[in-house]
């Protein structure tokens, strides 16, 4: 019983592995709201060859934020061109009714669309993400995060 229960832990284990993913993680924002002014920056690891890749931008709300969508900007560097790309990102929270569109219960998890993304070997790059909304702090949100996978 106990050998095949250390087996199925082990499967479990080698299924969350994911050698296609270069990096997932996510930032807390302050209690008191994400201001229009903060950027978050999620620095990724040098790469040993040129990859193309998908960005997924996720966001961590509490269960009621009073928002519908959000609007974010996207930006794309590495360590010499300074900013190479930068996105727009229009993301719904909600649907037409108001129900929303995430998982989870107390707290939601959303991602967005998938993005394109391409790092070329030997270079150092960042991700920055700040939201475009016409209030100058949201409250709710409470962690951005950024998932990167390989193709």
């Amino acid at each position: 019983m106990m050998r095949r229960a250390l087996c199925f832990s082990m499967g479990l284990f080698l299924a969350a592995c994911n050698e296609s993913t270069l990096l997932h993680s996510y930032k807390p924002l302050p209690l008191e709201g994400w201001d229009r002014r903060d950027t978050i920056r999620f620095d990724l690891p040098q790469v040993q060859k040129d990859i193309d890749a998908t960005l997924h931008i996720g966001l961590r709300t509490k269960a009621y934020i009073g928002i519908q969508d959000i609007t974010l900007a996207v930006e794309l560097l590495d360590d010499t061109a300074g900013i190479y790309r930068c996105d727009t990102v229009h993301y719904p929270l909600t649907d037409a009714e108001g129900y929303t569109l995430a998982r989870g219960v107390n707290t939601h998890q959303y991602e967005t669309q998938q993005l394109p993304f391409h790092l070329k070997k030997g270079k150092q790059g960042a991700v920055r993400i700040h939201h475009l909304m016409a209030n100058e702090t949201l409250t709710g949100i409470t962690e951005v995060g950024i998932k990167i996978e390989t193709r």
